[in-house]
């Protein structure tokens, strides 16, 4: 009996272990949402989803399924009050895109991957805007949203680094294990 609860909690510790993307993504898509007035309402708070998005499906995509992606964008909708669906739709899509392009990002310089991701930045901002606007049957300002996706593109760098350095974490833990 003793094994069969050992192998549990094993199973159970490598199943977290291997969901720290998805963890550390919603830890800091809740901190981000919290009111801390950092920059004095003039700038907004970087999209650290999305960046984790774009990512992980480039570097990682099974430590970021889309099952999760759809999760983190449910989890957005939620605690933001908007429209049920509207995020998880706008994340899957940047995944697919993302993931569709993998391929292309392999072998690339930071400055490449920097570059795929300012496109899936402003891509997502005015497909956000678009899908907006649609559901809310009226133009929303398109400001606020690119604000959001400039400050997100300026912070992918650090968010990115971050990210490299779980992945490189997460990738020697099967020889570890």
């Amino acid at each position: 009996m003793l094994e069969v609860v050992q192998i549990g909690i094993y199973w159970a510790a490598r199943q977290v272990f291997y969901a720290l993307p998805l963890l550390l993504t919603l830890t800091a898509l809740l901190i981000a949402m919290a009111p801390l007035n950092l920059f004095q309402g003039y700038a907004p708070a970087p999209d650290i989803v999305l960046a984790s998005v774009f990512f992980w499906a480039i570097f990682g995509p099974q430590f970021l399924p889309a099952w999760a992606v759809f999760t983190l964008g449910l989890t957005q909708d939620f605690a933001t009050g908007g429209p049920i669906g509207f995020w998880a739709l706008i994340y899957l899509l940047a995944y697919g895109f993302s993931l569709s392009q993998r391929v292309f990002f392999f072998g690339r310089t930071v400055r490449g991957v920097w570059l795929g991701f300012a496109i899936v930045a402003l891509v997502t901002a005015v497909v956000t805007w678009i899908a907006g606007s649609t559901y809310f049957m009226r133009w929303l300002p398109i400001g606020p949203i690119l604000a959001q996706a400039g400050v997100s593109i300026l912070a992918f760098p650090l968010v990115a680094k971050a990210f490299l350095f779980m992945r490189g974490y997460l990738t020697t833990a099967r020889e570890a294990l």
